[in-house]
């Protein structure tokens, strides 16, 4: 069953951001990887939670399975690179789930 890696965060350096794009494409993205479904700076807020409405960036890629998302995403040459993500960003969501 393929699975969603969501993410959802607000942008603080978008300079950084877009360093940290460039080099974490090829490797979320590709052969053996994961597909780019949702980009956006434009996520609508619902209002459900209660909490912080989240953030305003959500970037949404399909893998193969569970099991490829979470590889892809703990791969040594991923977590390289996650801190300047988390250093770019006020990150609100990270999930992966199944899809339907």
């Amino acid at each position: 069953m393929t699975a969603l890696l969501i993410l959802n965060y607000d942008v603080t350096d978008s300079r950084r951001l877009d360093i940290y794009r460039e080099a974490a494409a090829p490797v979320l993205l590709g052969p053996g990887r994961g597909e780019l479904l949702a980009s956006t700076d434009r996520t609508v807020h619902l209002g459900e939670g209660g909490g912080s409405a989240g953030g305003t960036h959500t970037v949404v890629l399909r893998f193969r399975d569970i099991e490829q998302a979470r590889a892809v995403y703990d791969s040594a040459d991923y977590q390289d690179l996650l801190d300047e993500r988390l250093a770019a960003t006020v990150p609100f969501a990270a999930m992966i789930v199944p899809e339907l």
